[in-house]
């Protein structure tokens, strides 16, 4: 397109020789091909990183008994702290959560370790305790509380729901088949 005006060189060879560029093929085509692949990623990572994230929480409600994460209120965590008062050892939380209680434990001189189910809110406890300037005393693990030996611990903390409650009348035929599934 040289002197201003008229149609550009490039069409006029085109349209002289007889051939012609599919639509699709030309630069703009490719740009926008470019941008379909690139939204289809965006999109798709999403979709990952949500899925990531939310199954740990939601699988909890897919089991026969159902526990879910309910963090404990500041009254909660004042009324364990209060009951630690007299008393000396390790603290173990079983089914620690957000890591509340073993932050506020570990933050009163024990040391003090939390077990949880879901890695999630293990590495967030993780990240609390860092904040909180007790990581040394504040330890987290991805574990089933049904696996783990306690005996270990002073103190036992465990924040509990009603379904993990075993009525007395079912209680020995509940020990009964665990100790022989281990075995």
């Amino acid at each position: 397109m040289e002197g201003g005006g008229g149609t550009p060189r490039e069409i006029l060879e085109e349209s002289q020789s007889g051939c012609s560029l599919p639509t699709g093929l030309g630069a703009n085509g490719l740009k926008k091909s470019s941008w379909g692949f690139f939204l289809t990623g965006i999109v798709g990572g999403t979709l990952v990183a949500v899925y990531a994230v939310a199954t740990p929480f939601l699988t909890p409600a897919l089991r026969k008994i159902c526990l879910p994460f309910v963090p404990a209120t500041t009254k909660q965590i004042a009324n364990v702290v209060k009951m630690l008062h007299c008393r000396r050892g390790s603290l173990v939380d079983i089914g620690s959560g957000d890591g509340r209680v073993v932050i506020a434990a570990a933050k009163e001189g024990f040391t003090a370790v939390g077990y949880e189910l879901n890695p999630w809110l293990v590495w967030y406890s993780r990240y609390r305790a860092w904040q909180e300037g007790v990581q040394d005393s504040a330890k987290f693990y991805i574990s089933d509380l049904w696996k783990v030996t306690f005996s270990q611990y002073t103190n036992v903390v465990v924040f509990g729901v009603p379904q993990m409650v075993i009525p007395a009348d079912r209680f020995e035929a509940y020990c009964e088949k665990h100790v022989s599934q281990q075995n």
